[in-house]
């Protein structure tokens, strides 16, 4: 059996924008995702059998596909099971999207037999810590393809998170072509809570939503340049000035308000949105009385960056 597991991400700088090339700053979590794969020898049973199975240990999806060789390209191709199909088309769509442009990167793949699939997701899919990204990175581990190829023909994006998900660390991203590892350990960490918003944010819809507005070379220089501010920022209260100019200029270019003023107008520290505004995780700082603030509006999920940043 083979096993694959990629971290989540959060994205602590260059929401939108990264996009565009901004500077961003990108971090992986303890959570991610794992993919068990067996594989048995057939002549004629040519099938790939996919579990996915959320955290809380429940199969959520079931799908089989047949294999189909091509002998004269010696390549493989993948495509669904009309007495199996699952409800949940959407997702068996893309599952053989992604797959099939993994055989097209690697002619072997998929090759010879029959296939089991366990993918295992240990957060919960609403935190938005990449569930689609872990999973593009697992196949494209398995199938030895360029993740970065791969997600661009599945879900697009800018690819800081297959970034994250393929190295595993702290990343200083602008491109697919222009990132590096980097190692992002802030002195006041323990000031830092991740809270979750009891939502989750579809990307792409926020994508839809920026690309419909009007880009300002200004918003991506300034963005960078906090960005290279933060990373080398030691001071608490410096930090928080950094990530309020921050939420000011990504507030200006999608014209919406600040997670503070829509919500925590009265906390006494500063608050940031992560990635796709409007849901999944925010970044706040605070002291020891934090995460009963939080509680107290309604927000249960509230944790330290220890807790939740590998």
């Amino acid at each position: 059996m083979q096993s694959f597991f990629s971290h989540g991400k959060l994205l602590v700088t260059g929401e939108y924008v990264v996009l565009d090339g901004a500077l961003s700053l990108a971090i992986p979590t303890k959570y991610g995702q794992r993919m068990e794969v067996e594989f048995s020898e057939s002549d004629t049973d040519n099938t790939l059998t996919w579990y996915s199975i959320d955290s809380d240990g429940e199969t959520w999806y079931r799908e089989e596909f047949l294999i189909e060789h091509n002998d004269t390209q010696r390549s493989q191709s993948v495509r669904l099971n009309p007495t199996e199909l699952c409800n949940l088309n959407a997702v068996s769509d893309s599952l053989v999207k992604i797959l099939n442009q993994a055989c097209m990167g690697n002619s072997w793949f998929l090759g010879g037999g029959s296939y089991t699939v366990r993918t295992y997701l240990d957060f919960p899919n609403n935190w938005g810590l990449g569930s689609s990204s872990t999973l593009i990175c697992n196949i494209a581990k398995w199938a030895e393809v360029d993740a970065f190829e791969l997600s661009e023909a599945s879900f697009g994006g800018s690819g800081y998170d297959i970034a994250v998900g393929m190295l595993g660390g702290d990343i200083l991203y602008r491109s697919p072509e222009m990132w590096e590892g980097y190692v992002y350990n802030p002195p006041f960490r323990d000031q830092l809570y991740f809270v979750h918003l009891n939502q989750k944010q579809n990307s792409r819809e926020g994508i839809a939503t920026y690309r419909s507005k009007s880009l300002h070379k200004e918003t991506i220089e300034q963005v960078s340049s906090i960005t290279e501010s933060i990373i080398n920022c030691y001071d608490f209260d410096a930090f928080q000035r950094l990530i309020t100019e921050h939420e000011a200029a990504i507030a200006s270019l999608v014209e919406m308000p600040t997670v503070k003023e829509r919500l925590f107008s009265g906390y006494a520290f500063a608050i940031k949105s992560l990635g796709a505004w409007g849901g999944d995780f925010i970044l706040a700082c605070g002291d020891e009385n934090t995460p009963q603030y939080f509680k107290d509006k309604g927000f249960e999920t509230v944790v330290s960056y220890d807790e939740l940043v590998k």
